[in-house]
Protein backbone atom coordinates (compact mmCIF):
# COMPACT_ATOMS: atom_id res chain seq x y z
CA UNK A 1 0.00 0.00 0.00
CA UNK A 2 2.96 2.39 0.64
CA UNK A 3 4.48 1.94 -2.99
CA UNK A 4 1.21 2.62 -4.73
CA UNK A 5 1.01 5.93 -2.62
CA UNK A 6 4.17 7.38 -3.75
CA UNK A 7 4.10 5.74 -7.36
CA UNK A 8 0.59 7.29 -8.17
CA UNK A 9 0.59 11.24 -8.10
CA UNK A 10 4.17 10.70 -9.94
CA UNK A 11 2.25 8.81 -12.40
CA UNK A 12 -0.26 11.44 -12.62
CA UNK A 13 1.90 14.12 -13.00
CA UNK A 14 3.90 12.89 -15.28
CA UNK A 15 0.92 12.16 -17.94
CA UNK A 16 -0.31 15.54 -17.41
CA UNK A 17 3.45 17.11 -18.21
CA UNK A 18 4.23 14.94 -21.00
CA UNK A 19 1.38 16.70 -23.77
CA UNK A 20 3.03 19.91 -22.40
CA UNK A 21 6.82 19.25 -23.31
CA UNK A 22 5.99 18.12 -26.37
CA UNK A 23 3.92 21.08 -27.66
CA UNK A 24 7.16 23.07 -26.96
CA UNK A 25 9.30 21.67 -29.27
CA UNK A 26 9.76 22.12 -32.98
CA UNK A 27 12.32 20.18 -34.85
CA UNK A 28 12.45 21.34 -38.41
CA UNK A 29 13.26 18.80 -41.19
CA UNK A 30 17.10 19.77 -42.08
CA UNK A 31 17.65 21.08 -45.60
CA UNK A 32 19.35 18.36 -48.41
CA UNK A 33 22.25 19.81 -48.75
CA UNK A 34 23.63 19.75 -52.95
CA UNK A 35 26.97 21.60 -52.63
CA UNK A 36 29.92 22.00 -55.12
CA UNK A 37 33.30 23.80 -54.61
CA UNK A 38 35.83 24.07 -57.12
CA UNK A 39 38.92 26.80 -58.37
CA UNK A 40 38.18 28.99 -60.98
CA UNK A 41 42.16 30.07 -62.37
CA UNK A 42 42.50 32.51 -64.59
CA UNK A 43 45.21 34.72 -66.25
CA UNK A 44 44.75 38.80 -66.37
CA UNK A 45 42.13 40.93 -65.25
CA UNK A 46 38.90 39.19 -63.81
CA UNK A 47 36.29 41.25 -65.67
CA UNK A 48 37.93 40.07 -68.87
CA UNK A 49 40.58 37.11 -68.44
CA UNK A 50 42.34 36.08 -70.94
CA UNK A 51 42.12 32.41 -70.46
CA UNK A 52 40.50 30.16 -67.67
CA UNK A 53 39.16 27.60 -66.36
CA UNK A 54 36.80 25.69 -63.51
CA UNK A 55 38.98 23.02 -61.58
CA UNK A 56 35.84 20.79 -59.67
CA UNK A 57 36.99 20.01 -56.18
CA UNK A 58 34.11 18.51 -53.74
CA UNK A 59 30.49 17.84 -53.98
CA UNK A 60 28.72 17.68 -50.62
CA UNK A 61 25.54 15.05 -51.20
CA UNK A 62 23.71 12.99 -49.38
CA UNK A 63 25.25 14.50 -45.87
CA UNK A 64 29.19 13.47 -47.19
CA UNK A 65 31.89 14.69 -49.62
CA UNK A 66 32.34 13.54 -53.14
CA UNK A 67 35.34 14.44 -55.43
CA UNK A 68 33.53 16.64 -57.77
CA UNK A 69 35.76 15.76 -60.35
CA UNK A 70 34.93 12.53 -61.01
CA UNK A 71 31.07 12.16 -59.89
CA UNK A 72 28.68 10.95 -61.84
CA UNK A 73 31.26 11.32 -65.07
CA UNK A 74 28.92 9.58 -67.29
CA UNK A 75 29.65 11.59 -69.90
CA UNK A 76 30.68 14.59 -67.91
CA UNK A 77 30.79 15.00 -64.09
CA UNK A 78 28.00 16.07 -62.43
CA UNK A 79 29.33 19.50 -61.31
CA UNK A 80 29.97 20.26 -64.77
CA UNK A 81 27.00 19.91 -66.62
CA UNK A 82 26.68 22.61 -68.87
CA UNK A 83 24.39 25.64 -67.42
CA UNK A 84 25.41 25.00 -63.77
CA UNK A 85 26.02 28.42 -62.40
CA UNK A 86 28.98 29.11 -60.05
CA UNK A 87 29.12 31.90 -57.57
CA UNK A 88 32.65 33.39 -57.16
CA UNK A 89 33.52 33.99 -53.74
CA UNK A 90 36.50 35.96 -51.94
CA UNK A 91 36.10 34.74 -48.22
CA UNK A 92 31.88 34.19 -48.66
CA UNK A 93 31.59 37.57 -50.34
CA UNK A 94 30.21 37.11 -53.78
CA UNK A 95 32.72 39.26 -56.45
CA UNK A 96 30.31 37.12 -59.91
CA UNK A 97 28.74 34.03 -61.61
CA UNK A 98 30.62 31.94 -63.82
CA UNK A 99 27.88 30.43 -66.38
CA UNK A 100 29.63 26.66 -67.79
CA UNK A 101 29.44 26.15 -71.41
CA UNK A 102 31.20 22.59 -71.53
CA UNK A 103 33.57 20.71 -70.21
CA UNK A 104 37.05 18.68 -71.16
CA UNK A 105 39.08 15.47 -70.06
CA UNK A 106 42.48 17.16 -70.68
CA UNK A 107 45.50 15.36 -69.90
CA UNK A 108 48.49 17.18 -69.40
CA UNK A 109 51.68 16.02 -68.63
CA UNK A 110 51.02 12.06 -70.13
CA UNK A 111 50.57 10.39 -73.46
CA UNK A 112 47.17 9.78 -74.60
CA UNK A 113 48.12 7.06 -75.76
CA UNK A 114 49.18 5.30 -72.63
CA UNK A 115 47.09 2.43 -71.48
CA UNK A 116 45.55 4.42 -68.86
CA UNK A 117 46.49 7.84 -68.69
CA UNK A 118 45.90 10.38 -66.36
CA UNK A 119 44.14 13.50 -67.05
CA UNK A 120 41.63 15.84 -64.79
CA UNK A 121 38.04 17.28 -65.80
CA UNK A 122 38.05 20.82 -66.27
CA UNK A 123 35.01 23.79 -66.95
CA UNK A 124 34.90 26.60 -69.48
CA UNK A 125 32.47 29.54 -69.65
CA UNK A 126 32.03 32.77 -68.64
CA UNK A 127 32.26 35.38 -66.11
CA UNK A 128 29.44 37.81 -65.10
CA UNK A 129 30.98 40.53 -62.89
CA UNK A 130 28.11 41.83 -60.13
CA UNK A 131 26.74 44.98 -61.33
CA UNK A 132 27.26 48.51 -59.05
CA UNK A 133 23.54 49.29 -59.71
CA UNK A 134 21.03 47.32 -60.58
CA UNK A 135 19.74 47.78 -64.32
CA UNK A 136 16.83 49.91 -64.66
CA UNK A 137 13.43 48.81 -65.22
CA UNK A 138 11.78 48.90 -68.45
CA UNK A 139 9.50 52.37 -69.01
CA UNK A 140 7.51 53.92 -71.68
CA UNK A 141 9.14 55.80 -74.29
CA UNK A 142 8.21 59.76 -74.06
CA UNK A 143 8.52 59.72 -77.47
CA UNK A 144 5.53 57.19 -78.32
CA UNK A 145 2.13 58.03 -77.63
CA UNK A 146 0.04 57.10 -74.78
CA UNK A 147 -2.94 54.86 -74.52
CA UNK A 148 -5.67 56.08 -71.98
CA UNK A 149 -8.34 53.80 -70.39
CA UNK A 150 -11.36 54.12 -71.51
CA UNK A 151 -14.91 52.90 -70.73
CA UNK A 152 -14.79 50.73 -74.11
CA UNK A 153 -11.84 48.47 -74.03
CA UNK A 154 -12.88 48.27 -78.02
CA UNK A 155 -12.36 51.72 -78.58
CA UNK A 156 -8.60 52.88 -77.68
CA UNK A 157 -7.52 56.10 -76.96
CA UNK A 158 -4.46 58.10 -78.15
CA UNK A 159 -3.32 61.05 -76.48
CA UNK A 160 -0.16 63.40 -77.67
CA UNK A 161 1.78 63.13 -74.44
CA UNK A 162 4.03 66.32 -74.57
CA UNK A 163 8.13 66.56 -73.42
CA UNK A 164 7.09 68.00 -70.22
CA UNK A 165 3.91 65.45 -68.86
CA UNK A 166 5.57 62.59 -70.00
CA UNK A 167 6.22 61.05 -66.55
CA UNK A 168 2.70 61.32 -65.64
CA UNK A 169 0.54 59.54 -68.01
CA UNK A 170 -1.96 58.89 -65.64
CA UNK A 171 -3.37 62.45 -65.70
CA UNK A 172 -5.02 62.35 -68.40
CA UNK A 173 -8.82 62.55 -68.67
CA UNK A 174 -10.55 59.19 -69.86
CA UNK A 175 -12.18 60.20 -73.49
CA UNK A 176 -15.95 59.72 -73.93
CA UNK A 177 -17.48 57.04 -74.59
CA UNK A 178 -19.87 56.41 -77.78
CA UNK A 179 -22.74 55.98 -75.76
CA UNK A 180 -25.96 58.91 -75.71
CA UNK A 181 -26.29 58.29 -71.85
CA UNK A 182 -22.69 58.80 -70.29
CA UNK A 183 -22.36 62.31 -69.45
CA UNK A 184 -19.26 64.35 -71.71
CA UNK A 185 -16.33 64.27 -69.78
CA UNK A 186 -14.53 67.67 -69.26
CA UNK A 187 -12.71 68.99 -72.23
CA UNK A 188 -8.88 67.28 -72.66
CA UNK A 189 -6.47 69.45 -71.31
CA UNK A 190 -3.49 67.92 -73.80
CA UNK A 191 -6.21 68.48 -76.97
CA UNK A 192 -4.05 70.97 -79.14
CA UNK A 193 -6.20 74.39 -80.05
CA UNK A 194 -5.10 76.29 -82.93
CA UNK A 195 -5.42 80.72 -82.30
CA UNK A 196 -5.13 83.43 -84.77
CA UNK A 197 -2.61 85.72 -84.94
CA UNK A 198 -2.98 88.88 -82.35
CA UNK A 199 -2.42 91.14 -84.97
CA UNK A 200 -5.28 89.45 -86.79
CA UNK A 201 -8.49 91.80 -88.00
CA UNK A 202 -10.59 89.47 -86.02
CA UNK A 203 -9.46 88.53 -82.19
CA UNK A 204 -8.97 85.44 -81.59
CA UNK A 205 -10.16 85.65 -77.98
CA UNK A 206 -14.20 87.00 -79.25
CA UNK A 207 -16.59 84.63 -77.89
CA UNK A 208 -19.48 85.55 -80.23
CA UNK A 209 -20.82 82.90 -82.59
CA UNK A 210 -20.12 85.40 -85.06
CA UNK A 211 -16.19 85.56 -84.64
CA UNK A 212 -16.00 82.12 -83.96
CA UNK A 213 -17.28 81.72 -87.86
CA UNK A 214 -14.86 84.04 -88.71
CA UNK A 215 -12.07 82.67 -86.72
CA UNK A 216 -12.37 79.15 -88.71
CA UNK A 217 -13.64 80.82 -92.00
CA UNK A 218 -10.41 80.74 -94.33
CA UNK A 219 -9.14 83.97 -96.10
CA UNK A 220 -9.54 84.39 -99.25
CA UNK A 221 -6.02 85.74 -101.23
CA UNK A 222 -5.48 88.91 -101.85
CA UNK A 223 -7.48 90.38 -98.65
CA UNK A 224 -6.34 92.89 -95.94
CA UNK A 225 -5.63 89.97 -93.74
CA UNK A 226 -2.78 88.34 -96.15
CA UNK A 227 -1.22 91.39 -96.65
CA UNK A 228 -0.87 91.92 -93.13
CA UNK A 229 0.03 88.53 -92.48
CA UNK A 230 3.49 88.73 -90.55
CA UNK A 231 4.07 84.80 -91.09
CA UNK A 232 3.60 85.53 -95.19
CA UNK A 233 6.79 84.82 -96.59
CA UNK A 234 9.05 87.75 -98.46
CA UNK A 235 11.52 87.22 -101.19
CA UNK A 236 14.32 89.83 -100.97
CA UNK A 237 18.31 90.05 -100.21
CA UNK A 238 19.87 87.62 -97.96
CA UNK A 239 20.83 89.89 -94.66
CA UNK A 240 22.38 88.90 -91.64
CA UNK A 241 20.86 90.99 -89.05
CA UNK A 242 17.86 90.68 -90.56
CA UNK A 243 18.07 86.34 -90.46
CA UNK A 244 18.60 86.72 -87.06
CA UNK A 245 16.17 88.93 -85.91
CA UNK A 246 13.47 87.17 -87.99
CA UNK A 247 14.84 84.05 -86.22
CA UNK A 248 14.71 85.70 -83.00
CA UNK A 249 10.79 86.79 -83.37
CA UNK A 250 9.71 83.64 -84.36
CA UNK A 251 11.32 82.10 -80.85
CA UNK A 252 9.37 84.88 -79.50
CA UNK A 253 6.01 83.63 -81.47
CA UNK A 254 6.61 79.87 -80.65
CA UNK A 255 7.10 80.63 -76.90
CA UNK A 256 3.92 82.93 -76.84
CA UNK A 257 2.02 79.63 -78.49
CA UNK A 258 3.37 77.38 -75.84
CA UNK A 259 2.07 79.68 -72.88
CA UNK A 260 -1.38 79.92 -74.26
CA UNK A 261 -1.74 76.63 -75.07
CA UNK A 262 -1.53 76.63 -78.71
CA UNK A 263 1.82 74.94 -79.67
CA UNK A 264 2.00 71.64 -81.03
CA UNK A 265 4.45 69.86 -80.55
CA UNK A 266 5.45 66.28 -83.07
CA UNK A 267 6.07 63.75 -82.05
CA UNK A 268 9.36 62.21 -83.10
CA UNK A 269 8.14 58.56 -85.09
CA UNK A 270 11.53 57.08 -85.74
CA UNK A 271 12.07 54.05 -83.16
CA UNK A 272 16.10 54.82 -83.30
CA UNK A 273 15.01 57.76 -80.89
CA UNK A 274 13.67 55.06 -78.28
CA UNK A 275 16.17 54.83 -75.51
CA UNK A 276 14.64 51.35 -74.72
CA UNK A 277 14.99 49.82 -77.54
CA UNK A 278 16.95 46.80 -77.94
CA UNK A 279 19.64 46.84 -80.66
CA UNK A 280 20.37 43.94 -82.85
CA UNK A 281 24.29 42.95 -83.44
CA UNK A 282 25.92 40.42 -85.92
CA UNK A 283 27.42 37.56 -84.54
CA UNK A 284 28.00 36.95 -80.99
CA UNK A 285 27.68 39.34 -77.91
CA UNK A 286 31.63 39.74 -76.45
CA UNK A 287 30.00 39.52 -72.86
CA UNK A 288 28.41 35.85 -74.17
CA UNK A 289 32.08 34.63 -75.89
CA UNK A 290 33.98 32.48 -73.55
CA UNK A 291 37.67 33.20 -73.21
CA UNK A 292 40.18 31.02 -74.15
CA UNK A 293 40.67 27.55 -72.21
CA UNK A 294 43.65 27.76 -69.61
CA UNK A 295 46.37 25.27 -69.69
CA UNK A 296 49.61 24.61 -67.83
CA UNK A 297 50.57 27.25 -64.83
CA UNK A 298 51.49 30.51 -66.24
CA UNK A 299 53.48 33.25 -64.10
CA UNK A 300 50.27 35.45 -63.80
CA UNK A 301 48.00 32.48 -62.37
CA UNK A 302 44.85 34.03 -60.12
CA UNK A 303 42.79 31.20 -58.18
CA UNK A 304 39.69 31.79 -56.64
CA UNK A 305 37.03 30.00 -54.92
CA UNK A 306 33.79 28.73 -57.11
CA UNK A 307 30.54 27.49 -54.76
CA UNK A 308 27.21 26.19 -57.06
CA UNK A 309 24.17 25.54 -54.58
CA UNK A 310 20.46 25.27 -55.56
CA UNK A 311 19.39 26.80 -52.48
CA UNK A 312 20.52 30.79 -51.40
CA UNK A 313 21.97 30.63 -47.89
CA UNK A 314 22.10 33.84 -46.50
CA UNK A 315 25.24 35.68 -47.07
CA UNK A 316 28.26 34.81 -44.34
CA UNK A 317 31.55 36.78 -45.21
CA UNK A 318 34.27 35.08 -43.16
CA UNK A 319 37.47 37.11 -44.11
CA UNK A 320 38.56 39.05 -40.41
CA UNK A 321 39.15 42.62 -40.72
CA UNK A 322 42.10 44.27 -38.62
CA UNK A 323 41.28 46.49 -35.83
CA UNK A 324 44.50 48.69 -36.09
CA UNK A 325 47.94 48.12 -38.65
CA UNK A 326 49.33 47.42 -35.24
CA UNK A 327 47.30 44.67 -34.26
CA UNK A 328 48.26 43.16 -37.63
CA UNK A 329 52.00 44.04 -37.29
CA UNK A 330 51.82 42.29 -33.71
CA UNK A 331 50.04 38.96 -35.36
CA UNK A 332 52.56 38.87 -38.25
CA UNK A 333 55.61 39.38 -36.00
CA UNK A 334 53.54 36.50 -33.61
CA UNK A 335 53.23 34.37 -36.25
CA UNK A 336 56.88 35.01 -37.51
CA UNK A 337 57.78 33.53 -33.75
CA UNK A 338 56.07 30.36 -34.44
CA UNK A 339 57.53 29.69 -38.35
CA UNK A 340 60.97 30.61 -36.33
CA UNK A 341 61.76 26.78 -34.68
CA UNK A 342 59.65 24.98 -37.54
CA UNK A 343 62.20 26.72 -40.48
CA UNK A 344 65.06 25.43 -38.20
CA UNK A 345 64.58 22.19 -37.14
CA UNK A 346 63.28 21.81 -41.01
CA UNK A 347 66.94 23.45 -42.21
CA UNK A 348 68.71 21.48 -39.80
CA UNK A 349 67.01 18.17 -40.84
CA UNK A 350 68.38 18.48 -44.49
CA UNK A 351 71.36 20.04 -44.11
CA UNK A 352 70.66 23.00 -45.49
CA UNK A 353 71.87 26.77 -44.38
CA UNK A 354 69.78 29.98 -44.68
CA UNK A 355 71.22 32.81 -47.03
CA UNK A 356 72.71 35.28 -45.71
CA UNK A 357 70.58 38.28 -46.03
CA UNK A 358 73.74 40.21 -47.58
CA UNK A 359 76.36 38.82 -49.72
CA UNK A 360 77.92 41.69 -51.23
CA UNK A 361 81.01 43.77 -50.20
CA UNK A 362 81.95 44.63 -46.73
CA UNK A 363 84.03 47.27 -45.74
CA UNK A 364 86.81 46.20 -42.97
CA UNK A 365 88.04 48.56 -40.84
CA UNK A 366 92.07 48.68 -40.14
CA UNK A 367 93.02 45.79 -37.39
CA UNK A 368 96.07 45.89 -34.36
CA UNK A 369 99.21 44.27 -35.29
CA UNK A 370 100.18 41.87 -32.84
CA UNK A 371 103.91 41.17 -32.45
CA UNK A 372 105.19 38.04 -34.47
CA UNK A 373 107.36 36.96 -31.76
CA UNK A 374 105.25 34.54 -29.80
CA UNK A 375 104.15 32.69 -32.93
CA UNK A 376 101.54 31.47 -31.77
CA UNK A 377 97.75 30.59 -33.12
CA UNK A 378 95.14 31.93 -30.98
CA UNK A 379 92.06 30.17 -31.25
CA UNK A 380 88.54 32.31 -30.50
CA UNK A 381 85.83 29.63 -30.08
CA UNK A 382 82.43 31.47 -30.73
CA UNK A 383 79.64 31.21 -28.49
CA UNK A 384 76.41 29.33 -30.20
CA UNK A 385 74.12 32.29 -31.53
CA UNK A 386 70.78 30.94 -33.68
CA UNK A 387 70.66 34.11 -35.78
CA UNK A 388 66.83 35.17 -36.52
CA UNK A 389 65.46 33.97 -40.04
CA UNK A 390 64.59 36.24 -42.55
CA UNK A 391 61.41 34.87 -44.26
CA UNK A 392 60.39 36.14 -47.51
CA UNK A 393 57.16 36.27 -49.79
CA UNK A 394 55.66 36.76 -46.60
CA UNK A 395 51.59 36.71 -46.86
CA UNK A 396 49.08 36.54 -43.47
CA UNK A 397 45.26 36.44 -43.86
CA UNK A 398 42.69 36.09 -40.88
CA UNK A 399 39.38 34.55 -40.28
CA UNK A 400 36.42 33.76 -38.62
CA UNK A 401 35.08 30.55 -39.48
CA UNK A 402 32.15 30.60 -37.61
CA UNK A 403 29.96 32.94 -35.54
CA UNK A 404 31.85 33.83 -32.42
CA UNK A 405 35.22 31.78 -33.56
CA UNK A 406 38.32 32.26 -32.24
CA UNK A 407 40.25 34.33 -34.86
CA UNK A 408 42.16 31.96 -37.26
CA UNK A 409 45.04 33.18 -39.18
CA UNK A 410 47.27 31.40 -41.90
CA UNK A 411 50.80 32.19 -42.21
CA UNK A 412 53.03 31.62 -45.50
CA UNK A 413 56.34 32.38 -46.59
CA UNK A 414 59.59 31.20 -48.50
CA UNK A 415 63.09 30.81 -47.04
CA UNK A 416 66.08 31.11 -49.69
CA UNK A 417 68.87 28.54 -49.03
CA UNK A 418 72.33 27.17 -49.80
CA UNK A 419 73.31 24.03 -49.84
CA UNK A 420 75.62 21.82 -47.22
CA UNK A 421 79.04 22.28 -49.53
CA UNK A 422 78.47 25.65 -50.48
CA UNK A 423 81.69 26.98 -49.06
CA UNK A 424 80.77 29.39 -46.17
CA UNK A 425 81.33 33.16 -45.97
CA UNK A 426 83.41 34.38 -42.78
CA UNK A 427 80.82 36.81 -41.70
CA UNK A 428 79.22 33.58 -40.42
CA UNK A 429 81.41 31.44 -39.10
CA UNK A 430 83.40 31.56 -35.82
CA UNK A 431 86.65 33.43 -35.95
CA UNK A 432 89.63 31.43 -36.30
CA UNK A 433 92.82 34.55 -35.97
CA UNK A 434 96.48 33.50 -36.97
CA UNK A 435 99.15 35.94 -35.54
CA UNK A 436 101.86 35.60 -38.38
CA UNK A 437 98.77 36.04 -40.97
CA UNK A 438 97.53 39.07 -39.73
CA UNK A 439 98.22 42.10 -42.03
CA UNK A 440 96.95 45.47 -41.67
CA UNK A 441 94.16 46.70 -44.32
CA UNK A 442 93.95 50.66 -44.77
CA UNK A 443 90.78 52.19 -43.55
CA UNK A 444 87.84 52.56 -46.38
CA UNK A 445 89.02 49.84 -48.64
CA UNK A 446 86.04 47.26 -50.29
CA UNK A 447 86.99 43.55 -50.06
CA UNK A 448 84.77 40.83 -51.65
CA UNK A 449 84.80 37.74 -50.40
CA UNK A 450 85.09 34.32 -53.22
CA UNK A 451 83.25 32.56 -51.87
CA UNK A 452 80.31 35.12 -51.94
CA UNK A 453 80.34 35.52 -55.51
CA UNK A 454 79.87 31.83 -56.26
CA UNK A 455 76.48 31.06 -57.59
CA UNK A 456 75.25 28.63 -55.40
CA UNK A 457 71.92 28.13 -54.17
CA UNK A 458 70.15 25.95 -52.57
CA UNK A 459 66.29 25.05 -53.15
CA UNK A 460 63.73 27.55 -51.74
CA UNK A 461 62.33 26.40 -48.09
CA UNK A 462 58.19 27.13 -48.15
CA UNK A 463 56.32 27.57 -44.90
CA UNK A 464 52.79 27.18 -44.04
CA UNK A 465 51.79 28.11 -40.16
CA UNK A 466 47.72 27.85 -39.09
CA UNK A 467 46.98 29.29 -35.47
CA UNK A 468 44.19 30.41 -33.04
CA UNK A 469 44.23 33.48 -31.04
CA UNK A 470 42.89 32.51 -27.79
CA UNK A 471 40.85 34.46 -25.26
CA UNK A 472 43.88 34.82 -23.17
CA UNK A 473 45.96 36.47 -26.59
CA UNK A 474 48.39 34.06 -27.23
CA UNK A 475 48.46 32.03 -30.63
CA UNK A 476 47.69 28.29 -30.60
CA UNK A 477 49.12 26.29 -32.83
CA UNK A 478 46.77 24.18 -34.94
CA UNK A 479 48.91 23.13 -37.86
CA UNK A 480 52.02 23.57 -39.39
CA UNK A 481 54.15 22.82 -43.02
CA UNK A 482 57.43 22.90 -43.99
CA UNK A 483 58.72 21.44 -47.34
CA UNK A 484 61.28 22.83 -50.11
CA UNK A 485 61.51 22.68 -53.89
CA UNK A 486 64.11 19.33 -53.99
CA UNK A 487 61.27 17.47 -51.38
CA UNK A 488 57.87 18.41 -53.38
CA UNK A 489 57.23 14.75 -54.12
CA UNK A 490 57.80 13.65 -50.36
CA UNK A 491 56.01 16.64 -49.03
CA UNK A 492 53.81 18.94 -50.87
CA UNK A 493 53.21 23.02 -51.06
CA UNK A 494 50.51 23.94 -49.16
CA UNK A 495 49.34 26.96 -51.20
CA UNK A 496 46.01 28.75 -48.82
CA UNK A 497 43.11 29.34 -51.53
CA UNK A 498 40.67 30.60 -49.27
CA UNK A 499 38.09 29.90 -46.68
CA UNK A 500 34.63 28.18 -47.86
CA UNK A 501 30.98 27.22 -46.82
CA UNK A 502 31.97 23.34 -48.17
CA UNK A 503 29.03 21.74 -46.80
CA UNK A 504 26.35 24.65 -46.15
CA UNK A 505 26.97 24.65 -42.22
CA UNK A 506 27.97 28.43 -42.19
CA UNK A 507 30.81 26.96 -40.73
CA UNK A 508 34.15 27.49 -43.13
CA UNK A 509 36.72 25.17 -43.77
CA UNK A 510 40.45 26.24 -45.20
CA UNK A 511 40.60 25.33 -48.73
CA UNK A 512 44.48 24.11 -49.90
CA UNK A 513 46.68 23.43 -53.05
CA UNK A 514 48.91 20.81 -52.57
CA UNK A 515 51.16 21.08 -55.42
CA UNK A 516 53.77 18.89 -56.18
CA UNK A 517 56.49 18.76 -58.42
CA UNK A 518 54.60 17.69 -61.42
CA UNK A 519 51.10 16.90 -59.72
CA UNK A 520 48.56 18.73 -57.37
CA UNK A 521 45.90 18.05 -55.16
CA UNK A 522 43.09 20.17 -53.18
CA UNK A 523 42.43 19.76 -49.57
CA UNK A 524 40.01 20.69 -47.15
CA UNK A 525 40.35 21.51 -43.59
CA UNK A 526 38.38 21.97 -40.43
CA UNK A 527 38.99 23.88 -37.22
CA UNK A 528 36.61 22.17 -35.10
CA UNK A 529 38.81 21.71 -32.30
CA UNK A 530 42.61 22.73 -31.43
CA UNK A 531 44.01 21.18 -34.33
CA UNK A 532 43.00 21.44 -37.64
CA UNK A 533 41.37 18.25 -38.96
CA UNK A 534 41.76 17.28 -42.93
CA UNK A 535 38.01 16.43 -44.11
CA UNK A 536 38.64 16.12 -47.92
CA UNK A 537 40.86 15.75 -50.47
CA UNK A 538 40.80 15.23 -54.33
CA UNK A 539 42.80 12.81 -56.52
CA UNK A 540 45.96 13.86 -57.89
CA UNK A 541 45.32 16.31 -60.53
CA UNK A 542 48.38 16.32 -63.65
Amino acid sequence: MFRPRILGPFLSLSVAVMPLSAQMHHVDQPRQVTRAVGVYEWTGDLAKPGAERLIPVSLFIHGHYEDAGVFLAQPVPFALETGNVYALQKSGDPIGTLDLDYARNIVDRRDVADDNPIGAWYGYGRFLPLSATPAPPLHPSSHLSVIASSGDDDQPHFINRSPGEAGNPGSSTSPTTGSTNTPAPPADPDRPVLHRAPNSSSPANSSSPDAASTDNAPSSPGTADTENDPDRPTLGHRDDNETDKKQEKEEEKRRKRAADGGAVIPLSTSLNDDPNRPTLHHGKVESAVAPPPLTGFPANLHQTVAVSDAATPPQHIFARDWDSLAERADTLAAMQRLAQPLAQQYLATNHLRPEPASTGPKLITPSTKRSSATHRTTHRAAAPKTTPLVFQEEQLAGFTLSYGGLPTFVYTATLPTLPASAPVSPATTPTHATAHHLTTVPAGVMTTDAAATQPLTGPLVRVTVIAQRLPAGNLQLSLTSATDDAHLDRTPWMRLIDAVDADGSHRASLLFELRARSSRQFALYSLTSAHAQQTFITGILE
